[in-house]
Parts: C-alpha cells; sequence; structure tokens
C-alpha cells in the first residue's frame, strides 16, 4: 500500500513539474523602426488576402498557432527572433517571434 501511495505521489509530483515548464506559443509579428502595417497590408491582396495580418494567420496549422512548448523547445522559442527588410530598403520592418503565455 505505501509504495503504490509513493508511486502516485511520484507521478502526481512530476506531472505538476512538468506542467510548470510549458506555455502555449503563437507566431507574431511587430513593425518596427518606423514601419506601418498600411505597408504590409499593400501586398496582402496579391496573395488573396485582405490585410497582412489575414495573410499572416492564413496558415495557423503550419504556424503552429497556440501550441504548447515545454523545457528546451520552450526555451528555442522564446529565444526565436528574425528581423526582415520587406521593403528592400537596408532597414529591417518586421520583427517575427512567439509570444508565451
Amino acid at each position: 500500500m505505501k509504495t503504490k501511495l509513493f508511486m502516485i505521489a511520484v507521478v502526481a509530483a512530476f506531472t505538476f513539474t512538468s506542467r510548470e515548464k510549458c506555455q502555449d506559443c503563437e507566431p507574431t509579428y511587430e513593425f518596427i523602426n518606423g514601419a506601418q502595417e498600411s505597408d504590409y497590408d499593400a501586398i496582402a491582396p496579391l496573395f488573396g488576402y485582405a490585410t497582412w495580418n489575414e495573410l499572416f494567420h492564413s496558415n495557423d496549422s503550419l504556424n503552429a498557432t497556440n501550441k504548447e512548448y515545454c523545457e528546451d523547445e520552450l526555451d528555442d522559442i522564446k529565444d526565436f527572433s528574425e528581423e526582415d527588410d520587406g521593403d528592400g530598403d537596408g532597414v529591417n520592418d518586421i520583427r517575427l517571434f512567439y509570444d508565451c503565455k
């Protein structure tokens, strides 16, 4: 009986400890260096979308929206940040990253 209780306690402790190391993360973006969303909205119709936001989230299964990440994978996702020069003027306009909660 004591062994069973001990095993249940170990499993419960592991479950709660593991859960604390996980977060739901969603890919997102922000415009930087004076870039405006309207600049990106202008290219969305070329891909069949009304806005940049619709285009960005058009394949959320690929973007893994609200996917739960844990431990090392969570650290990698939290550290991910990529900037891009969308208009080719030598200044980055948008930053892509994950918002984790």
